[in-house]
């Protein structure tokens, strides 16, 4: 009997190619720090709405039908970089961020609440902890020369981007020794 291929499946929205720009250049100023973090690629840098797993062919189809469904009565919106932190904490990072904001609305909260609701009902489990819109910057290999990192990652300031959100992408993950290397399977443009 063959195995079918699963599919490493997120759905995500895009950043813009300016705040790609400015995280790129922040970036390459933390990168100059000796501190043991894997630095994310700027260029692949998203939001992510919600991570599904390896998924059948079958069960990706399911999930661009339920996303579809879910983002319908939405508008175009936009957001904005409006803070930095660690995860779970600066004291003990893991994960660095940049936070996402929406100074109109709630549309992104709402949106992704529905979709986690919907997507619950096709057998996907709801996450427990609250979503944080964030950006991830990079990953903590070992906890060595962070100090220094950490307050120059906070020190660091951010140039303020607003972007437009015009589509959910349903997004493929192919894990190399590079790095996670990202397609998309389809585009969910919002109205």
């Amino acid at each position: 009997m063959q195995t079918q291929e699963k599919i490493r499946t997120f759905v995500a929205i895009k950043i813009s190619a300016e705040m790609e720009k400015e995280l790129g250049r922040f970036l390459a100023e933390l990168k100059k720090d000796r501190a043991d973090v894997k630095w994310v690629n700027h260029e692949s840098i998203h939001l992510t709405l919600k991570f599904l797993g390896n998924l059948t062919a079958s069960q990706v189809e399911s999930v661009i039908e339920v996303v579809q469904k879910a983002s319908v009565e939405f508008s175009i919106f936009h957001l904005k970089a409006d803070e930095k932190g660690a995860f779970p904490n600066l004291k003990r990072p893991k994960v660095f961020w940049v936070g996402l904001s929406q100074a109109d609305d709630s549309t992104l909260l709402n949106l992704q609440s529905k979709m986690e609701t919907e997507l619950a009902e096709i057998g996907f489990e709801k996450e427990v902890r609250k979503f944080h819109p964030h950006l991830t910057i990079g990953r903590v290999r070992r906890f060595k020369n962070l100090e220094d990192i950490t307050e120059k990652f906070m020190a660091y300031e951010l140039a303020e981007i607003e972007f437009e959100v015009k589509e959910i992408l349903i997004m493929k993950s192919v894990l190399t020794p590079k790095g996670a290397v990202y397609s998309i399977q389809k585009a969910i443009p919002l109205k």
